[in-house]
């Protein structure tokens, strides 16, 4: 399966442009779903994909949003790995309001993308 590489752009270009007011995931993940809904992105929150995996938001068909506001790298590079080794997933974007999603940008898992994208938060 490839990403559609449109859609998959959109979402990188779209998501960093905003300031997300955020005490919890819960909050982070509604501002994301207002940024995709008014970029009109096609998406499903919570997307349960099996017994073990839910993604956060499943953009178009197999691109996967994680979302992760506390956890090490390796800790969310595990679960996104378990996700990208599923067929029915084209690529992976962990968006993350750690200080590690601004050191390393793009990387390639088992020949798919996987996309790290820092966010932005703002003064409450």
């Amino acid at each position: 399966m490839t990403p559609n590489p449109l859609i998959l752009r959109r979402v990188l270009e779209t998501l960093p442009r905003f300031r997300y007011q955020m005490t919890d995931e819960a909050q982070l993940h509604a501002g994301i779903a207002r940024v995709l809904a008014d970029a009109g992105l096609p998406f499903e929150h919570e997307h349960v994909a099996g017994p073990q995996d839910r993604f956060d938001f499943l953009v178009d068909p197999g691109i996967v949003i994680e979302v992760k506001v506390k956890g090490s790298l390796p800790e969310a590079l595990r679960q996104v790995g378990r996700y990208i080794g599923r067929d029915d997933v084209a690529a992976v974007v962990l968006a993350t309001t750690r200080p590690w999603g601004k050191s390393t940008g793009y990387r390639a898992r088992n020949g798919k993308p996987l996309h790290l994208l820092h966010l932005q938060g703002a003064a409450l």
